[in-house]
């Protein structure tokens, strides 16, 4: 199975601590940064098959992996676009480097290593990672599930109170989901304004074409993303109280 990893945005709101270095590779613990936690976590799981798109300070990013993942397996992709696009046109950046059923990952995300296992031991082929438990907030990508726990709707504009859970930026998909997918974000990107929005929206479109993705309850392992000074702190946090190990 491939992964999928998103690292292209300039993570504006956390300057200045990312005015000059990717926002994966801000340290976490002893020196070791999101971008080693979230590596780390998935070798642990035995995937081995890597695709990283690259965007800002692609350089710095590419010379941190090479130096402390020497001999990963990594097909590098770089967005030129970074600064004006969003991460749709990353995912679709990909889509030639992707053959078979994939994780997809966005590289600001630090998580339980124990949630890769449980998507991939899921028996569903098609998986969004879904947390149900705790605050469900306005800016959170938000998730309404049937009584079959299929998602329905994913959006962050979905009412909060109708909504059961947050998206936190972990799938599966089969060749055939990601088939549409990448369908989706063709006509989304070269024949709309798909280029600036969040790949979400393309999951939506599978979804409604008759297309089955499945909500995966996550809630009892911790994971956070990482998107404001405040997000990096209780990350620091977490890893100390909860992942002590997962390093």
């Amino acid at each position: 199975m491939q992964v999928v990893i998103l690292a292209a945005g300039e993570s504006k709101r956390l300057k200045p601590l990312t005015n000059s270095k990717p926002k994966c590779l801000l340290p976490l613990s002893d020196g070791k940064t999101i971008l080693d936690f979230t590596l780390r976590n998935l070798i642990w799981a035995g995937l081995n098959e890597f695709v990283i798109v690259t965007g800002f300070e692609s350089d710095q990013l590419k010379e941190h992996v090479l130096k402390h993942f020497p001999g990963l397996n990594v097909k590098w992709i770089h967005n030129d676009k970074y600064s004006t696009t969003n991460n749709s046109y990353s995912l679709w950046l990909a889509k030639d480097s992707i053959y078979e059923q994939f994780l997809l990952l966005d590289a600001d995300i630090v998580f339980d290593r124990h949630i890769i296992q449980k998507v991939l031991d899921d028996k569903h082929k098609d998986i969004l990672s879904v947390r149900t438990e705790g605050d469900i907030f306005a800016e959170d990508m938000k998730v309404k599930l049937d009584s079959f726990g299929l998602v329905r709707k994913i959006s962050k504009e979905l009412n909060i109170e109708s909504s059961n859970g947050e998206s936190i930026g972990i799938e599966k998909f089969s060749a055939s989901f990601g088939t549409e997918l990448f369908n989706e974000l063709d006509i989304s990107i070269n024949y709309k304004s798909g280029a600036n929005e969040f790949y979400e929206l393309s999951f939506q479109a599978v979804i409604d074409k008759g297309e089955e993705l499945f909500g995966l309850d996550i809630s009892p392992y911790k994971c956070i993303e990482i998107d404001t000074p405040d997000d990096y702190q209780r990350a620091q946090e977490i890893i100390k109280t909860y992942f002590t190990g997962q390093e």
